[in-house]
């Protein structure tokens, strides 16, 4: 069995970290247009592919125990250094020292022991990019996140364009399962499929497509939007039909969710019926964290550096095995 994920930042990591502990193989293809936080300023820097969004998959993915696991996800949280990352650090060191951001990562997950193939879905430097419906464009992710005013965005496009490995278009094709992460969806998830190439791949693939959608909506990106309209505009950029949603039932954490109201975000509505041609999986998949975790949730973002909220997520372990349920069996183990 072959499970390709197809995503960005924590959504994707929460995937990751709950198919660990299941006999398949694993492909992660990660985006690398987000311009926020450490890996913002790093991209600017040192004119790059975005870093932090393969880093989460990577720290996932490696032994939590082991220096790799702690290096990569250990953040600064005070001083100068503040909200710093010192796995974005090394992987953005060898990036400079390969010439080539996938063979960076390579190199770290040979080093980290990590099985599972994790893949930035390029190696181009390049922004999510957004056309409004009042004919202005907003070129990276945070512009088109805090966009004054707030039109509604009709096209999404890349800048410059940008191809997806072949490695990662081999992946694809040969995949049993692909998993639409939860996670941005405009500026994430859609930023991989923008990549020349992804499409294609994606409809010459005859994996099981399942799209796991996102728990809240995300100001500047779904303001408003039900499970319907994020469906449909992910199949806008798909170029296919998914075959399956899944869907969380239980109750969120309601002091979390007042937090979340505060910035303008709010739970996904489902609104989809039996007329709708997509079959909808339910189960509760949400993670209730307790005061410490959400504690370490809260990280040290430094000064300048945007970041969303990460505090209310799908639990891993309950979404990994209601994915596992809804592989095909036919699948060839690893």
């Amino acid at each position: 069995m072959h499970i390709v994920t197809l995503g960005s930042g924590t959504g994707q990591a929460t995937v990751l970290r709950g198919l660990r502990s299941y006999d398949c193989k694993v492909t992660a293809i990660v985006g690398v247009t987000d311009n926020g936080g450490h890996s913002g300023a790093l991209r600017r820097t040192l004119k790059m592919p975005q870093v932090g969004d393969t880093r989460q998959c990577l720290g996932a993915l490696a032994d939590e125990s082991s220096a790799w696991g702690k290096l990569l996800q250990h953040r600064f949280a005070d001083g100068e250094l503040q909200g710093v990352s010192v796995g974005n650090l090394m992987l953005a060191a060898l990036s400079t020292m390969h010439g080539r951001f996938s063979a960076a990562v390579e190199e770290v997950c040979q080093a980290a022991g990590i099985a599972q193939r994790v893949l930035p879905v390029s190696d181009m430097e390049t922004d999510i990019a957004a056309e409004c419906c009042d004919g202005r464009q907003w070129i990276g992710e945070w512009q088109i996140i805090q966009r004054q005013p707030r039109s509604e965005i009709v096209r999404l496009f890349l800048q410059p364009p940008a191809a997806a490995l072949d490695q990662v278009v081999e992946a694809v094709i040969a995949a049993d399962v692909l998993v639409l992460c939860p996670g941005s969806l405009v500026t994430g998830t859609l930023a991989v499929l923008l990549h020349a190439g992804m499409r294609e791949a994606i409809a010459a693939s005859s994996a099981r497509c399942l799209y796991v959608c996102n728990l809240m909506t995300q100001p500047g990106q779904t303001d408003g939007f039900t499970v319907g309209q994020h469906v449909a505009l992910l199949h806008r950029y798909l170029g296919r039909q998914v075959d399956g949603i899944i869907l969380n039932t239980a109750p969120l954490p309601p002091d979390l969710e007042a937090l979340y109201a505060r910035q303008g975000a709010y739970p996904v509505r489902h609104d989809l019926t039996g007329a709708d041609a997509v079959t909808v999986y339910l189960a509760d998949l949400v993670e209730e964290p307790d005061a410490a975790t959400v504690r370490a949730y809260r990280r040290a973002q430094g000064e300048g550096m945007q970041a969303g909220l990460h505090l209310i997520r799908h639990d891993a372990h309950k979404l990994a095995a209601q994915l596992m349920a809804l592989a095909p069996a036919s699948g060839a183990d690893v």
